[in-house]
């Protein structure tokens, strides 16, 4: 049986919580619980911030900036109108609605987007629901974000963890919230509850003391799921979290002495697939990557008369992408006690193409029938969590996933690689993960 966390005052206390940002990890924007007793409140905020604000653009971070400075010196701030300096002002808050009607200086519709008589309520100043205590707080991540020059959005991996903990319907259901990333920077608008939750997840990302830690990570393929018939003696059942649909996860804790010959048991089987070649080592706070991709696979799923085209006839070509795509971020709790570690596995694959023919009369060739191919596509995206003690090895099993494997599993490391190969082969496949923390 699996089972979901919710956020609560009780999960997030893994320690005793930090109420200010002066602390090891360097993150020092605002006192979060100063800024909840200056009741910061933004009203106009260029529509980034709803009930769903993850994916939303970044805010204007001069705006932001002016608020904590004002907040930090003990002001009451509002944002609305032309309140912060004209930033807001009337003459400046032209902007686009959700159903793409702009908006003049004087806050009436342009016409655009509109037809016939507008039935649509609408405000474009207002003040936060702070009903359930909600406030305001930046969280600077900018320390983990420059470990990560290549990548566009290093952020996500944070992201990614409180989303993941917090369930996908959390930020678009009441109490009003909002939460939103750039780069540098997380905006958080909640209850202290959330907060101490978010803060804690942040020191954790970000701690320096710990960037010494890191995982090992061995990602196998088997066809059945009786790899563990031999080795079952030496497991112990663990509940991992699971969101997400396609398959059902499984956990299990080992002795780290015991790991590595259960990794051999299993290597034996005939239908072992090793899909990493070399063993991952990837740090404590960083993500492991590894994705297949498959050329792609052009299907005529359509074809129509058309007597301008030299055949006579017109085909609809479309493209399938398959392939796979793994991802783990381990990360140390709180006391440095528990390994926790988030899996995600996506994956789309042409289980099968059905073909029919179709007639195309053309005046070169009155009997054409040519043949028009549809797919069955199968995908998934499971996400887990797995939480084991640091000084025992895991070991988890995704379950039945489709996959397609190359004929040689390329070797990856912590940046994402990338095999491409000519022949794959489609199937279901266990996905099973040899967890455990590196020598150093």
């Amino acid at each position: 049986m699996t089972r979901k966390r919710e956020i609560t005052e009780r999960g997030v206390r893994e320690g005793r919580p930090r109420t200010s940002f002066n602390d090891r990890s360097g993150v020092r924007l605002v006192d979060f619980w100063r800024l909840r007793a200056a009741g910061v409140a933004l009203a106009a905020f260029g529509g980034v911030f709803s009930a769903s604000g993850v994916g939303a653009q970044e805010p204007g971070v001069a705006a932001v900036e002016s608020v904590w400075k004002n907040a930090e010196n003990g002001s009451n701030v509002v944002l609305g109108g032309g309140d912060v300096g004209g930033a807001f002002d009337a003459g400046q808050r032209a902007q686009t609605s959700p159903s793409g009607a702009t908006f003049g200086n004087d806050g009436s519709p342009d016409g655009v987007g509109f037809e016939g008589t507008r039935t649509t309520n609408y405000s474009l100043e207002f003040e936060l629901p702070k009903s359930d205590g909600q406030f305001w707080a930046m969280y600077d991540v900018a320390a983990y974000s420059e470990r990560f020059s290549n990548l566009a959005s290093p952020q996500n991996a944070i992201v990614d963890w409180i989303m993941f903990d917090a369930g996908d319907d959390f930020w678009r259901r009441e109490p009003f919230c909002a939460f939103s990333a750039s780069r540098d920077r997380l905006y958080v608008y909640h209850n202290e509850s959330v907060q101490r939750y978010v803060s804690n997840v942040v020191d954790r990302f970000l701690d320096p003391t710990r960037r010494n830690v890191s995982f090992s990570i061995r990602v196998v393929a088997v066809k059945t799921p009786d790899w563990r018939s031999r080795v079952a003696s030496r497991l112990t059942p663990l509940r991992p979290i699971v969101v997400g649909n396609g398959a059902d996860p499984q956990g299990w804790l080992v002795e780290k002495s015991e790991l590595d010959k259960v990794y051999a048991e299993v290597r034996k089987r005939s239908d072992f697939v090793l899909l990493n070649s070399a063993r991952g080592v990837v740090p404590n706070a960083e993500t492991f990557g590894l994705a297949s991709v498959a050329p792609k696979r052009e299907l005529t799923r359509d074809v129509r008369l058309d007597s301008s085209a030299p055949a006579g006839y017109v085909s609809d070509v479309a493209a399938v992408d398959e392939g796979f795509r793994f991802e783990a971020t381990p990360l140390l709790s709180v006391n440095g006690e528990t390994v926790e570690t988030l899996v995600r596995y996506r994956a789309t694959v042409v289980e099968k193409t059905s073909t029919f023919g179709m007639r195309v009369p053309t005046s070169t060739a009155p009997r054409q029938r040519l043949e028009v191919e549809r797919p069955s596509i199968v995908a998934c995206d499971v996400r887990t969590k797995l939480a084991f003690p640091r000084t025992k090895g895991a070991i988890l099993d995704l379950g039945a996933v489709p996959m397609i494997l190359p004929k040689t599993a390329e070797a990856s490391g912590i940046v994402e690689s990338v095999s491409r190969f000519v022949a794959p082969q489609s199937a279901f496949y266990n996905v099973v993960v040899f967890l455990e923390e590196a020598e150093n």
